[in-house]
């Protein structure tokens, strides 16, 4: 498997608060904008969240086929409460630790890994965005939604999921246990999140369905998002995988709507809400999903990466567009058609254009820049 994934990507690619009770949003009625919470870091007391669009979240981890650490080629983060599997980085000799920096957690593609975040190949290649972080010192924590776990059929590509593709309900649980672990972990730390490709709308999801568990606040302690190359408004793959592939590999493409012709699922509509209305919760330091107070004074910092479209309309990236990865309130940004991941990793470099969002430099530059703030 490694590099080569069976295959293309599919992306379809703490302490106790004084928040209101809200009504969790679905996907007809929207969220109640009656309830405005009020601030501090604390958790917002709601209703458990349901299935949306179908999606079958796989909450219960322990049944979680994708919740282990069994068969890890590093050796598995040890974060205070977190059961699934992730890669804790080290800092280089000299470097130590800057506290007062947000931790960092990645949050990889679909048919991928966390060794998409690191130099290719390993030792030699260039720093990458998980050796920039640590350098710089940041403590960094990459999650692995755990590809080789895949439980459907995988005997072809076209019914089947030979490569190995997971959709929302298997990858945001891990993703929002991750999240709200790291917070519970490390108190009064601040946390910024990246994500690539479908990590895009894992991160999202995650957020959102953390904002709705009861559990934490994560808005009073999110510094910054960025996303990469993300599938907010449609995926290319949609026309050819939705309703004509039955496994995650289908399911996923449904999930995230057409890329041409852009259309709102009910997932998207639950992330993005009325144009673009909840497209980066507390851009304003303000208000999440309708609701102002959630954000306990603290204002995020939301950034989108991905190449620019080509000149004649087309597009160069293989799943996303400008207009499919922008986000209202967020810094749009674009790099350009020359940069593009030239290290190989994936397949020989077969999708160097999408992974150019991740694995340029002038993707890198950008990163470090927002994160340095």
């Amino acid at each position: 498997m490694n590099r080569l994934r069976m295959g293309l990507l599919a992306l379809g690619l703490a302490a106790p608060g004084c928040f209101q009770d809200l009504t969790h949003p679905d996907a007809t009625s929207g969220l109640r904008t009656d309830a405005a919470a009020e601030g501090g870091d604390g958790v917002v007391n709601v209703t458990s969240p349901a299935a949306v669009d179908n999606i079958d979240y796989r909450d219960e981890l322990t049944k979680h086929a994708g919740c282990t650490t069994d068969g890890l080629n590093y050796p598995a983060a040890n974060i205070l409460g977190y059961t699934c599997a992730a890669k804790s980085y080290d800092f280089p000799a000299g470097v130590t630790e800057n506290t007062a920096k947000p931790i960092v957690l990645l949050i990889h593609g679909n048919s991928d890994a966390p060794d998409s975040w690191e130099r290719f190949p390993a030792g030699t290649g260039k720093p990458m965005v998980a050796e920039s972080l640590v350098a710089a010192g940041y403590r960094t924590f990459a999650v692995d939604l755990r590809i080789a776990k895949v439980d459907d059929p995988q005997g072809n590509n076209d019914t089947e999921n030979a490569a190995r593709n997971i959709d929302h309900g298997w990858s945001v649980p891990i993703a929002q246990h991750l999240i709200e672990s790291v917070l519970g972990a490390y108190p009064g730390r601040k946390i910024a999140l990246i994500g690539f490709s479908l990590g895009v709308t894992i991160i999202r999801d995650a957020l959102r369905r953390a904002t709705f568990a009861g559990r934490v606040n994560p808005w009073a302690r999110v510094a910054d998002v960025i996303l990469l190359a993300g599938a907010n408004h449609g995926v290319s793959t949609f026309a050819k995988l939705c309703g004509k592939n039955p496994t995650m590999r289908g399911r996923v493409a449904c999930e995230l709507g057409p890329r041409d012709n852009y259309s709102p699922t009910d997932f998207l509509k639950l992330l993005n809400g009325s144009s673009g209305a909840w497209e980066t919760p507390c851009a304003d330091g303000q208000n999440a999903f309708g609701v102002t107070g959630l954000c306990g004074g603290n204002t995020v910092r939301w950034t989108t990466i991905v190449m620019k479209d080509i000149a004649d309309g087309s597009y160069q990236d293989e799943f996303v567009s400008q207009a499919s990865s922008k986000l209202a309130g967020a810094d749009n940004r674009n790099i350009n058609l020359g940069d593009v991941d030239e290290s190989g990793y994936f397949f020989n470099g077969l999708l160097k254009n999408h992974y150019g969002a991740a694995r340029s430099q002038a993707a890198l530059t950008i990163m470090l820049e927002k994160l340095g703030q």
